[in-house]
């Protein structure tokens, strides 16, 4: 039984780039065919398209996770199932296809033969994906559900969104002008991924339609695909299953609350919150200057919409430094307050409107809040102050091109909200280094759980200070609000932080090696540090070095989007199965660390 489980427990972690790499070759294999512009039917001008390269990567990856999957089963001694061996021949061929372009042989038949294998390819990536899917139910059945697991979930449709959007953004109704596949993903990323990062200039890029898939796409990816999903159900008058209502708990990691009533308080804020804000914004707007009065609805419900969900996405060309926005002292109040709405979770809002309902209702109150909800009003306030404080005193000591006045202050409070937005007033690489330096860090400390915000969020580094400060002083658990910590959560939130870093790190060393022009600029290393931040922690601010980036850079940029928004913990367990604690330990020893 052991053996079985183990097996299985490395088929499934196999199993997944296989889903994936398949379903991506798929993918770009109809975007050659429908929408990329044929310009010349030589094959060895074909060959030497970015396109093409790109799918020979992947169909290279898959072929290799293909032939893992099959020397893991042999070495377990156990003869691999029919369909195991017909797809090792199929990728072996693909592969081996693949690579006579390379020894220089270019034949026109080559191109439909690698088009049919690329098709089984992906026939193969949704047959796979479809078994485990079922072998998933019969496991829910018999009560111990393992492979499809909520971060799988969330992270599959988190892509399945985003390549849906990038077909249609290449569609010739949705641009102005033609763009290429990984400037339609990256866009489509960004927006999915509420970071607000951009390749290209999407208010003069994107037609109407296009701007309607963005904001799907923000609506959408705020909120999460499932908890959206799951939204629709309710308002058609489903019941949620057992199943869904722990799903839902593991996503949103609220435990111990009514998915119900959850998902509800969600919809409900969410609805209430950008209507309210699109009114003020249409009234703030009604004849001013530099704002389309024949699209004005559209405009005050996009940015409405963008700043709960602190997306950082405009409609301006020029964004927030329009005359619209920046002139306009009300317009900023308005996403000010929209934002931090955005930001403290909607956990938060549910226990709010839990007290109001029993207080209207005559009924006992309890006198103490939650510790989540008391941490994450008090954190949110110390955020917004320190930086406040600190933005307004880097503004005035600091040499930079802004001179020196009272508005500092305004745009500092400006930039202490949006550090999970990326809606940026005034243009920040004209500030000092130390400035943007500081703003890293309040990128990097971001919003709440179970909010719209980006970043590792506040209540988790304020559990990595408290679990140093406990370490320092000796103390055997982290107590706040007159409670103790669970000792697993403050491992999760010190996990969190040290993967955090580490993929930022890494994520820049990469970029760096891929953008040597970029590196050699004095300044490049900072500015590609700035950038990546600003996309794992989906915040959206750039100093000018995302539409200078290579398409396989894009990629990589837009992957850091995505796992920035599912979480770097949440992303690695869906990878590591996490084991119960073991009924025996080792015998306990001590290590020099001075």
């Amino acid at each position: 039984m052991a053996l079985s489980h183990h097996r299985e427990r490395h088929n499934r972690v196999l199993e997944l780039p296989e889903i994936i790499s398949g379903a991506l070759v798929l993918f770009v294999l109809l975007w050659i065919v429908f929408f990329q512009p044929a310009g010349n039917d030589d094959p060895q001008q074909h060959f030497i398209r970015g396109s093409y390269m790109m799918l020979c990567g992947l169909v290279w990856f898959n072929a290799a996770a293909v032939l893992a999957h099959f020397a893991r089963e042999l070495s377990f001694r156990r003869v691999p199932g029919r369909l195991l061996w017909v797809q090792v021949a199929v990728v072996a061929a693909s592969a081996a296809l693949f690579a006579l372009p390379f020894a220089g042989h270019f034949h026109v038949w080559l191109e439909w033969v690698q088009a049919g294998c690329c098709l089984c390819i992906g026939g193969f990536a949704a047959i796979r994906f479809f078994l485990r899917r079922r072998a998933h139910r019969q496991s829910i059945v018999r009560g111990h559900a393992t492979w499809w697991s909520p971060a799988v979930s969330f992270f599959t449709y988190m892509l399945a969104l985003v390549f849906i959007s990038t077909l249609v953004m290449l569609t010739p109704g949705a641009t102005h002008h033609p763009i290429s596949l990984t400037e339609a993903l990256f866009s489509c990323a960004s927006a999915t991924s509420i970071t607000g990062l951009d390749c290209v200039n999407m208010a003069q890029t994107f037609t109407t339609p296009g701007k309607v898939v963005l904001l799907i796409d923000i609506q959408v990816g705020a909120v999460g695909v499932m908890t959206f999903t799951y939204m629709v159900l309710l308002m058609l008058g489903r019941r949620l299953a057992v199943r869904d209502s722990m799903t839902m708990s593991s996503v949103l990691d609220q435990q111990g609350v009514n998915m119900r009533l959850l998902l509800k308080t969600v919809f409900s804020v969410t609805l209430v919150t950008e209507l309210v804000g699109a009114v003020f914004l249409y009234f703030l707007w009604r004849g001013a200057a530099g704002i389309p009065q024949e699209q004005l609805i559209g405009y005050a419900v996009f940015h409405a919409v963008s700043a709960f969900c602190n997306a950082g996405i405009t409609l301006f060309p020029d964004g927030m430094s329009h005359p619209g926005v920046q002139g306009c002292f009300g317009v900023q109040g308005v996403m000010i307050t929209m934002m931090l709405v955005g930001t403290l979770g909607f956990g938060v809002y549910l226990e709010a409107l839990q007290r109001l309902r029993r207080r209207m209702a005559h009924k006992f109150l309890p006198r103490r809040w939650s510790t989540h909800s008391w941490l994450v009003l008090r954190v949110t306030l110390a955020v917004l102050v320190l930086g406040t404080l600190g933005f307004s005193l880097l503004g005035l000591l600091e040499p930079c091109a802004h001179a020196a006045s009272a508005h500092n202050v305004w745009e500092a409070l400006w930039n202490s909200v949006s550090r999970s937005a990326g809606f940026n007033l005034t243009d920040i690489g004209a500030y000092g280094p130390v400035y943007k330096m500081f703003m890293c860090v309040m990128m990097f400390v971001g919003g709440n759980p179970a909010g719209t915000g980006g970043g590792v969020f506040a209540p988790v580094l304020c559990l990595c200070l408290l679990e140093i400060w406990r370490v320092l002083r000796g103390q055997q658990d982290v107590e706040m609000h007159g409670r103790r910590i669970a000792r697993a959560t403050v491992e999760r939130a010190m996990a969190t932080v040290v993967l955090s870093i580490f993929l930022i790190v890494l994520a820049t060393m990469l970029l760096l090696l891929l953008e040597p022009k970029i590196a050699a600029d004095p300044q490049g290393p900072f500015k590609m540090l700035f950038m990546e931040v600003s996309a794992y922690t989906t915040t959206g601010f750039d100093l000018g070095v995302a539409p200078q980036l290579s398409p396989l850079s894009r990629c990589i940029v837009s992957l850091s989007m995505l796992f920035g928004r599912v979480g770097m913990f949440t992303f690695m367990l869906i990878f590591i199965k996490q084991k119960d604690p073991a009924p025996l330990r080792h015998p306990e020893t001590r290590l020099p660390l001075n």
